[in-house]
């Protein structure tokens, strides 16, 4: 009984069908050919619709040239005791020809971004210089003082710099028909 029961399990993946296959998936390339991302079922996806509409989910399958991408509706609700939470309402599955992809959002990782957008410094150097003021204030202390204004002068310095970089600073987020859509078809249905 327990050979055979062996022998059972061990058909099983043998079935047609039941071995893996690769499903449909769309590629993200630059103009250039060079790939950038790929997007398979259960991925997340973050994109922008040709009508404009951003849609943020996880892709439910691909076939046929279509894709299927389930969108979370998270709402607050108000409970018993007066406070809020936060749920999943439900979901709704947009169903959509890959052209209809105006652009893809690709999920990268930006490290040290607070620092890169300048925004650290212009924070750090504003709330040194206010609190010099309000040091020099309390301690009855000249603003004008050589020491005081060195100080203040390394602080405006500082917030200056941090604004350069924020003006310089370009976000990851590409806008617009930056990347060439690829819909690869694995499946001969």
């Amino acid at each position: 009984m327990m050979g055979s029961t062996i022998v059972l399990f061990a058909q099983e993946p043998a079935k047609e069908g039941s071995l893996g296959k690769m499903e449909d998936f769309i590629s993200l390339k630059r103009p250039n050919g060079r790939h950038v991302g790929s997007y398979f079922k259960g991925s997340k996806i973050d994109f922008q619709h040709v009508n404009g509409q951003r849609i943020s989910g996880f892709i439910e399958s691909m076939r046929n040239d279509s894709v299927f991408v389930r969108q979370w509706q998270v709402q607050t609700y108000m409970t018993s005791l007066g406070t809020t939470r936060v749920d999943t309402a439900g979901y709704y599955i947009h169903k959509l020809h890959y052209q209809e992809i105006f652009s893809i959002f690709p999920m990268k990782k930006e490290s040290f971004r607070y620092v890169r957008n300048g925004s650290i410094f212009m924070i750090g150097a504003g709330g040194y210089a206010l609190l010099n003021i309000i040091n020099g204030a309390y301690l009855d202390e000249p603003i004008d003082a050589p020491a005081n204004l060195r100080s203040l002068g390394t602080a405006v310095g500082v917030f200056a710099g941090g604004f350069i970089l924020n003006r310089l600073y370009k976000s990851k987020q590409r806008k617009g028909k930056q990347y060439k859509i690829v819909y690869v078809k694995m499946t001969d249905k």
